[in-house]
Order: C-alpha cells, then structure tokens, then sequence
C-alpha cells in the first residue's frame, strides 16, 4: 500500500536530490568553518552550529566526486540525524518540501559497478524530473563514521 513521504529537495550542480524531512534537524546558511588538517577531503570542517553544538560540515560536492563550489559563501547547510550524531551537509541550495507517494519511488537502478552508491534509497519520477532520494543513514560507510567520530573528538 502506498504512503506518502515528505522529501527535502536540494541541488548539487544540476542533480537534484531528496532527503526524508524526518531525518532533518534544520537547514541554515552556511556559516564560518573551522578547519581540521589530515582528514577526508570531503569533510569541510566543523561548523558552531546555534552558537551551541559544534558539528562536522561534509562538502557533499566533494563526497559525490562532483566539482568544488565555486562560491561556499551561497552554500546552504543541511544538518541531518545520522544515527545519535548530527552532522551538516553542505548543498548547492534548497529548493522545497515535495509530498511524494512511495508508489513514484522506484529502486535504485542495478548498474554494473554501483555498488558503492548504497547511500541511494531510490529514485522517485515526477512530472519533470527525477529525484535521487538519499538514505541519510547510510550516506557515511562505517569507516567514515568512525572518521567523523575521531575528528570531533579532537575538536
């Protein structure tokens, strides 16, 4: 039986993606970031999220292996729960909440040599698009949670 489901819809590049609003905490602006030196190229640094929690910022353009921002200043911030942590994700921009029904979400496609995109829960077609929908679980393997652990015991 279909359900429907609230997407966060975002752009990287001219990709569009969505996430479960459930698993979003907030969406801010992109703000000052503190660097940590010897970590993953995609993680950005961390970022004094409400003046009260400091967080990792993972630059999403550089985890999907896409080109650098041009301008980080006009990034926008997701902050997204990710099991007990809160990390933020770096994004072109945000664009709306969609009301999607589960019956428009199809598996993600089985492309030889795909196996590392499991952080995709499917792939929703619409009227004039389609939208890639993140698994905010599973967007960090176990080995980069691990990472982002290590950093922001050192922050």
């Amino acid at each position: 039986m279909a359900t429907d489901m609230k997407i966060v819809t975002f752009n990287l590049g001219k990709e569009k993606f969505g996430l479960d609003i459930m698993k979003i905490d907030a969406v801010t602006e992109y703000e000052e970031v503190t660097v940590i030196p010897h970590v993953a190229d995609y993680l950005e640094g961390v970022i004094n999220f409400r003046k009260e929690e400091v967080l990792p910022l993972v630059n999403m353009r550089r985890k999907f292996k896409f080109p650098d921002f041009q301008e980080k200043s006009k990034c926008k911030v997701i902050v997204i729960k990710v099991g007990q942590r809160k990390i933020g994700i770096m994004v072109d921009d945000v664009k709306e909440v969609k009301t999607i029904s589960t019956d428009l979400i199809e598996e993600k496609p089985d492309v030889g040599g795909m196996n590392n995109v499991n952080f995709i829960s499917g792939i929703a077609r619409l009227e004039d698009e389609m939208l890639i929908i993140l698994d905010v679980d599973k967007l960090l393997n176990s080995e980069e949670k691990m990472s982002l652990d290590q950093v922001m015991e050192e922050a």
